[in-house]
């Protein structure tokens, strides 16, 4: 009795608590309820859930990859992560490739400082999500979530944007609008950006590229010195802006990239701008309309 007590007296706190098994997160997890699911991951942790998602039987990979985000540490795990997003499974690959994404996008500098995050954990991981994402072999959907994981770890390490720009290449619509999303405000993606926009045979692409160079555009000139997303639009080439003008009145383009894009219409304008934004601001949908006459159409 007395060695029992000096063992119990000797044991850290916390020790003798029982990890729950991984029968016990599936349930939390079709209970679908995230306060339960992440009491029991925080329990588990974030190292134990990564290798339930790699190593363990189908409905234990998946509920892992469900409840790592909600992990505080799960940053830890992201390179692993990358790579199970290569694997043959493709449930386990698109839910690892969202699971990283959600993981990234909870990132932010004063967390890294906060969590004191090695450098070198982010960047490993980004180079591995874009290795995966240049995957062709892949599905593009998984290749999709990819890529959005990988640039939201802008905020923490650096991001080959050569790398994503080079997907604007890539034979897939989807994974080449994923890429020009992800190059919004990305310098060195604006000459690829442009290019798309002015080139890509998929509308949806050329929106997105001219969505991502144009969206940051403010409403009304500046005073001062033009900011950067002023000068990015005024040194946009003429197939370009001639692309931008016929995507601005497409119906079938996102609204989402209608709204965006027609903002560099206000910079450099020329008689055909105008037109285009005298042509929006007198039709629906409402909100393109406004969009159009606080940006000079009439």
């Amino acid at each position: 009795m007395i060695a029992l007590f000096v063992v119990l007296l000797l044991t850290p706190p916390g020790a003798l608590v029982k990890v729950p098994a991984p029968a016990d997160l599936v349930a939390a997890v079709r209970g679908n309820d995230d306060v339960e699911i992440e009491r029991v991951a925080a329990r588990i942790g974030a190292v134990r859930l990564e290798a339930w998602a790699e190593h363990g039987k189908p409905a234990e990979r998946l509920a892992a990859l469900r409840a790592l985000p909600l992990v505080e540490d799960a940053w830890f795990v992201l390179p692993e992560l990358a790579k199970l997003i290569g694997g043959s499974d493709e449930e386990v690959a698109l839910r690892a490739a969202e699971c990283a994404r959600r993981i990234a996008e909870g990132l932010t500098p004063e967390r890294r400082e906060a969590d004191e995050m090695p450098s070198d954990v982010p960047a490993h991981a980004a180079r591995e999500l874009l290795a995966m994402a240049q995957k062709t072999s892949l599905k593009p959907a998984v290749r999709v979530v990819t890529i959005e994981a990988a640039a939201a770890l802008r905020g923490v390490t650096r991001v080959d944007d050569k790398a994503v720009a080079a997907l604007l290449a890539d034979p897939d619509a989807s994974v080449r609008r994923a890429a020009a999303e992800a190059l919004a405000a990305v310098p060195a993606g604006e000459k690829a950006l442009e290019e798309a926009l002015a080139k890509d045979a998929a509308p949806e692409v050329a929106s997105a590229a001219g969505a991502s160079l144009c969206r940051d555009v403010p409403v009304i000139a500046p005073s001062g010195k033009a900011g950067a997303a002023e000068a990015r639009a005024g040194k946009l080439g003429g197939p370009a802006r001639e692309r931008l003008r016929a995507l601005a009145l497409d119906d079938k383009v996102p609204l989402a990239d209608r709204l965006d894009l027609v903002g560099c219409l206000r910079v450099g304008k020329k008689d055909a701008d105008q037109k285009v934004l005298d042509e929006l601001a007198r039709k629906p949908p409402d909100s393109l309309r406004r969009r159009a006459r606080a940006l000079g159409g009439r």
